[in-house]
């Protein structure tokens, strides 16, 4: 039975594959060509039809996906042994603090609590994985790539766990009780927001703490719009920060990722603004001026002296931006394109 129910709970990931490239995969690709049609881009040849049936092909072959469904099921199986096995599971009996002192651990041994952190985190990063992997294939997102993110974040995420379980034990008796039970929660949330565990134990150590001036790091979190899910989603296809995304090429964005190109059209068109502006993005945005488009709009209705005293940066570095965009053949393609999807 045990081994039913890990079969059961891992079968969900070759099932969502197998139903994405039976079922949804044909709508994107009317989808795709429908978005082609609307850029000016419609086939004209028996030959560009050719070449555009092959790059869904190859981008969504279906033995690509043999590897990284069986890399996610396997780890995933390894962390329900972990909970559900042995006459004592972890998932159902927890652990107990009871005879905690400040000489020893009492009943708790420090291998059990070891594997508390481990099979929760893997249960943390499992639930995550169903809601991520759910949302992808509602979007027509499911390409093979989408399962490897999900089994490396698996792995990332039982090994952040487990430091953080060490990293409680060097704490203080009283805080150790503390975190000790509730080690099990947190765990399993670090399943979820690996990152954010990664950064508790950066902060608590000052050896991190103390870092040296670098260059501006651009964070996608600065972009407006931009979702948790967003950031994984466009960091599959190498867009990390606002400097890559200031610099993507917007077709390429349509074909592989799920996102609206209107959507995609904004978010560049800030990614540009901000990589431009840096700190002052702020100050811009309290003047209403969100993306390189609202700004060419200022320019244009002599607006830029309003903007220049509510933001307080001068009108002669504005005006220095605006000439920028103005030139800049990124935009004024986007804004082409943002034209026509708005006259449907």
């Amino acid at each position: 039975m045990l081994w039913l129910g890990i079969f059961i709970l891992c079968s969900f990931y070759a099932f969502s594959a197998i139903s994405f490239r039976k079922h949804r995969l044909p709508k994107k690709q009317r989808e795709y060509q429908r978005i082609r049609r609307i850029l000016g881009k419609e086939k004209k040849s028996d030959e560009e039809e050719r070449l555009a049936k092959e790059l869904f092909q190859t981008e969504y072959k279906g033995t690509d996906y043999i590897l990284p469904v069986f890399f996610v099921t396997l780890f995933c199986a390894l962390g329900f042994w972990v909970l559900f096995s042995g006459k004592n599971p972890l998932i159902l009996s927890g652990i107990s603090v009871e005879g905690l002192n400040n000489l020893d651990l009492g009943k708790i041994s420090y291998k059990r609590l070891s594997l508390v952190a481990i099979g929760m985190a893997i249960l943390g990063s499992y639930v995550w994985s169903i809601q991520y992997i759910v949302r992808r294939l509602i979007n027509l997102d499911l390409i093979p790539g989408a399962y490897y993110s999900v089994g490396t974040r698996i792995i990332f995420a039982t090994f952040v766990s487990l430091i953080l379980h060490h990293f409680i034990q060097s704490m203080d008796m009283k805080r150790k009780k503390e975190l000790i039970d509730l080690l099990p929660v947190l765990a399993f949330f670090t399943g979820i927001f690996p990152q954010r565990a990664m950064q508790y134990i950066q902060e608590k150590l000052l050896i991190f703490s103390k870092i040296g001036k670098r260059a501006h790091e651009l964070p996608l979190d600065m972009i407006e719009g931009i979702t948790l899910f967003s950031k994984v989603r466009l960091s599959e296809v190498g867009i990390d920060n606002a400097q890559n995304l200031a610099e993507a090429n917007l077709e390429e964005l349509i074909l592989k990722t799920p996102f609206n190109p209107r959507l995609l059209i904004d978010w560049i068109a800030q990614a540009k603004l901000y990589v431009t502006v840096k700190d002052d993005i702020n100050a811009l945005r309290k003047a209403g001026i969100r993306t390189a488009f609202d700004l060419q709009v200022a320019k244009n209705n002599n607006g830029l002296q309003a903007i220049a005293d509510i933001s307080k940066i001068e009108e002669q570095h504005l005006s220095a931006i605006y000439n920028v965009f103005s030139q800049d053949p990124d935009i004024i393609a986007l804004n082409e394109v943002r034209e026509k999807l708005s006259n449907l």
